[in-house]
């Protein structure tokens, strides 16, 4: 009497009414959802995760960047705090930014003269105003010295 393997149960053919799918096409069907589901499933357990901790990496980096800049603010206004403390520091401050002055000084206000524009437009009265320039500007480099008052350097390039 001959035994049965339990291999030969296995790779017997199955009868039509017995198959899961009748046809071939639905077979394939069924296979290309289910790689398309597990891809899908893929993703989203791998995929996502990944991008979202690469983001956050850079982010990481942005915000530590951020934070030394901060650091480095608070120093200095640790530092600006400490001169303020001391009798120097106020006094100095006092003086830059109210004002104050010492017993017996005296405020001298030095305020630098504005550039002149020189750039005229063409036309009456400015092109009157244009050559009595140039003409003060040709007699000063003719005397080879700049008078107070001369327009010479502001018609020059």
């Amino acid at each position: 009497m001959p035994t049965r393997s339990p291999v030969r149960d296995l790779t017997r053919p199955v009868h039509v009414d017995n198959k899961l799918f009748q046809r071939a096409i639905s077979r394939n069907i069924t296979l290309t959802v289910s790689v398309v589901i597990l891809v899908a499933l893929a993703v989203a357990l791998i995929g996502l995760p990944v991008k979202g901790l690469i983001s956050q990496r850079g982010d990481i980096t942005q915000r530590q960047k951020e934070f030394a800049a901060l650091e480095d603010a608070n120093e200095q206004l640790q530092t600006e705090i400490q001169r303020l403390q001391t009798p120097e520091g106020i006094r100095e401050t006092a003086r830059k930014e109210l004002g104050y002055l010492l017993p017996g000084e005296k405020r001298l206000a030095l305020l630098e003269t504005p550039a002149l524009d020189i750039a005229l437009p063409a036309g009456w009265p400015y092109n009157v105003v244009t050559n009595i320039l140039a003409v003060r500007a040709a007699a000063a480099q003719k005397n080879g010295a700049q008078q107070p008052g001369s327009l010479g350097p502001l018609l020059q390039p």
